[in-house]
């Protein structure tokens, strides 16, 4: 009983029905007056044909474009103004200023750092420095290839911090995991260490109390909530900081699937066995996410007279040919930075690709590059969960796959859960690890963070890591496809339509 109050007092909980609500409202409108009055439907008819010849006209993915000409075909009254309310309520102008502006302000000093480059994989550290996002040497890594690896090596690195702590997670949930990491920052801050704590509003929702934030606040600890959530509810409320970034001192910093709660050690069984991965680094390329946790602190506090040379912190270099370049994606420059980096791995492959996707929901271009790639004699590995946290999303990843697995791509289940590491390696020689998903949603709304290397020794721990996943993991076969009953392919088709959404 006392868990079904908790559900109906949630935020989340309350601000979900408000929005269904509003959407109630705006369908009852449509039909009370549809019905009587002639003029609002053919005026609708008329505002659908124009929108969606707008639509096409478009520079947006066409699973967008598809969804949107439907929805209004189907439903052309309600249809047409459901669009015309999602698309006015994004981002507001100041917003989308703030974002860019703020954005230039990191260009701006990255432009100051000289790139290196590698003769191999030249054109994808090319197309990451052209956009801002420079190219290292003399950077070290550690690849961690589970949450209780991840958690040992932070604790141990948070105790070294002598001069700044920033953290920026989509998900921190009261835990033991949190109540480890906060005994740390409570000494450190007591002995004079700056700490920045951010935290995606939604994605923390049910996990912290509303009033958090200010009980770290008296903790002499910063804090920001990203995109607050509020009780009027519009589609700004999609674009999340779906970032995982620790950075300390400007010497080390931490990225990967991880949030921060019990299930990521395993201390917590929510979905079996948690497979998570993620990577260290230490040394010059540190500083690129420095400046991406404090772009976007900037941008979360509309506050730009922030002095970043405090925090470009110096240190003897480590020795180090291999390329690190860590990198970002926010909503408003239309960069899709990691979807490119993703296509660029894939075309580029010549042997082998190896991925891990907790979910599989795939725009055209990324599956025709994979299927282009089983077909050309490339061998492709994806390795997804068995236990799924989202049943709808994973009924609709189970499609996308049986879509690859007909061009001979090798999809496996990962047998005992939930796989949630984000990764791909190519060729076992280049690598990006971070937070992005292969959905929609993170390759298009949300905030992200990843980093692109070609080290050698850490990409064979990868694939060390990933190889040992596959022996726990069970090949999907076109077989297991033909088992599913009429109903279940209606609805997984129905979603599929909807999968920009998902």
């Amino acid at each position: 009983m006392r868990r079904f109050i908790n559900l109906l007092t949630n935020r989340l909980t309350i601000i979900g029905l408000i929005l269904l609500l509003q959407i109630g409202i705006l369908w009852w409108f449509v039909y009370e007056f549809a019905a009587t009055w002639y003029y609002l439907h053919l005026v609708s008819m008329i505002l659908g044909v124009i929108l969606s010849l707008y639509i096409i006209t478009t520079d947006e993915n066409p699973m967008f474009k598809l969804m949107w000409v439907v929805f209004m075909i189907v439903l052309p009254v309600f249809g047409v103004l459901f669009y015309l309310y999602a698309k006015t309520e994004r981002l507001s102008i100041s917003s989308s200023s703030t974002m860019r502006r703020m954005q230039k302000v990191r260009e701006n000093e990255m432009r100051k750092i000289k790139s290196v480059f590698d003769p191999k994989y030249l054109k994808q550290q090319k197309y990451l420095t052209n956009l801002n996002f420079p190219s290292f040497k003399n950077t070290s890594s550690i690849f961690l290839g589970s949450g209780e690896e991840k958690q040992t090596e932070l604790l141990r690195e948070l105790k070294k911090a002598k001069h700044f702590i920033f953290m920026e997670y989509f998900i921190i949930t009261i835990s033991k995991m949190w109540d480890e990491i906060l005994q740390v920052l409570i000494e450190k801050q007591k002995q004079g260490v700056e700490i920045r704590i951010m935290y995606d509003d939604f994605g923390s929702a049910t996990k912290l109390p509303f009033y958090y934030h200010k009980k770290l606040t008296k903790m002499g600890i910063k804090v920001v909530r990203f995109n607050p959530m509020k009780l009027h509810v519009n589609f700004a409320m999609n674009f999340r900081d779906h970032r995982k970034i620790v950075v300390i001192d400007n010497r080390v910093a931490f990225t990967g699937g991880f949030n921060i709660g019990d299930e990521y050690t395993n201390k917590k069984k929510v979905f079996g066995h948690w497979n998570d991965a993620g990577i260290m680094i230490e040394g010059e390329a540190v500083w690129s996410m420095t400046m991406l946790f404090l772009e976007n602190w900037s941008f979360s506090k509309k506050d730009d007279t922030t002095d970043f040379s405090k925090y470009n912190i110096k240190y003897p270099p480590i020795i180090n040919d291999a390329i690190y370049i860590p990198f970002g994606d926010i909503p408003v420059d239309n960069n899709l930075t990691a979807k490119n980096i993703y296509l660029h791995l894939i075309n580029d492959a010549q042997q082998t690709i190896y991925i891990t996707a907790p979910y599989l929901i795939l725009d055209n271009e990324i599956a025709t590059a994979l299927k282009l790639a089983a077909q050309s004699g490339v061998d492709v590995h994806i390795i997804m969960p068995s236990i799924p946290d989202k049943r709808f999303v994973y009924m609709v990843s189970k499609s996308y796959a049986e879509e690859l697995v007909h061009s001979g791509v090798k999809i496996y289940r990962y047998k005992p859960g939930f796989i949630h590491s984000k990764m791909i390696i190519c060729d076992k020689e280049a690598a990006m690890i971070g937070s992005s998903n292969l959905d929609f949603r993170s390759l298009y709304m949300h905030l992200e963070n990843n980093l692109w290397l070609n080290d050698i020794k850490t990409i064979s721990n990868m694939v060390n890591y990933y190889e040992y996943t596959l022996k726990e993991s069970e090949r999907i076969t076109i077989k297991d496809f033909t088992k599913r009953n009429i109903i279940y392919r209606v609805v997984q088709a129905v979603l599929k339509g909807f999968s920009p959404l998902l």
